[in-house]
């Protein structure tokens, strides 16, 4: 008799597990730990929220660690998915100056899954109002709600990578680690989804 509900208590068991299942929050994205990584180049988690002034979107990107002096190339970049492609960069290096560095993605001659964020973006001088700062384990990024358009759909995630600037172009030429949400054909969410998400209480 015990082999009959054996298999029946299976069923009721995965049917309990299917049913916790929450759906992904939009607003975070958690990362895995790579201990083969020096800390200030392991990206933890991402999260999003509105500035106390309720004119901003805050992205606050933490990594495992943080250093003051190092490598000038490398940076934490707050990638950002609407009608354009963005990448927002802040200096790893504590001691240097967290002017944000806002770029448009070019068109590349690539379409892979590397290609992602690998390659080149032309500097974005109409980016007015961006700031960036360093903060303990990571950096925070602020962006403009005006700059946002709600009818589109939107993404963001976030990557450490080691990058050259020559002039107004910006160069990707390494990926250290990543924060991200799916694959980049799933569906994405739009701005205002994203907004009602992180004004819903929590």
């Amino acid at each position: 008799m015990n082999w009959i509900l054996t298999p029946i208590i299976l069923i009721m068991m995965v049917g309990s597990v299917s049913a916790m299942q929450i759906k992904a929050d939009p607003r975070s994205i958690v990362a895995f730990m790579d201990k083969s990584l020096s800390p200030e180049l392991d990206i933890l988690r991402v999260t999003t929220d509105i500035s106390p002034d309720n004119n901003h979107l805050i992205f606050q990107v933490k990594t495992r660690g943080e250093r003051l002096r190092g490598e000038n190339n490398d940076y934490l970049l707050l990638h950002i998915m609407q009608e354009k492609t963005y990448a927002l960069l802040l200096p790893i290096n504590k001691g240097k100056e967290s002017q944000v560095l806002v770029y448009e993605r070019l068109p590349q001659s690539e379409s892979n899954e590397v290609s992602r964020i690998l390659g080149k973006f032309k500097e974005d001088k109409h980016s007015a109002d961006f700031n960036a700062t360093s903060i303990f384990r990571g950096g925070e990024f602020s962006i403009p709600l005006t700059w946002l358009d709600f009818n589109a759909d939107f993404s963001f995630d976030a990557y450490t990578v080691q990058a050259s600037i020559n002039g107004d172009i910006l160069q990707i030429n390494k990926v250290y680690d990543q924060a991200r949400k799916g694959r980049p054909e799933e569906k994405r969410f739009s701005a205002i989804a994203l907004l009602n998400k992180i004004c819903s209480p929590k």
